[in-house]
């Protein structure tokens, strides 16, 4: 089942794009290119492209899965209790999570 899961956050984020922002999100965004911050402006789009990631799959795959968003891992299979995180492949994004979930054995799922 973890191949599934991948292939739907690569496929999910594949899908998408700028057009995918909330108007809020966009607001942000403009707000933090208007001030200069481009590193904001960029972080800020990664996490919505995660947001957005997460929400697909979560949609696709809630039926099957445990999903918890917004603490701990994204998905936990209540079968076999497997753990799954859906993070970006970035190499800084890859530490954080590592060092904030260190007591926990998941298999991330990267787009």
């Amino acid at each position: 089942m973890g191949d599934l899961l991948q292939e739907a956050v690569t496929e999910a984020a594949n899908e998408w794009g700028p057009n995918k922002l909330s108007r809020a999100e966009r607001d942000a965004i403009d707000e933090a290119l208007k001030q200069g911050e481009y590193w904001l402006a960029r972080l800020l789009e990664r996490e919505a492209r995660g947001r957005y990631v997460q929400l697909k799959v979560k949609t696709q795959f809630e039926h099957l899965y445990d999903f918890s968003l917004s603490k701990g891992v994204d998905v936990v299979d209540p079968a076999n209790g497997r753990k799954y995180e859906i993070l970006s492949g970035t190499a800084s994004n890859m530490a954080r999570h590592g060092r904030r979930m260190a007591g926990e054995f998941f298999r991330m799922l990267i787009f």
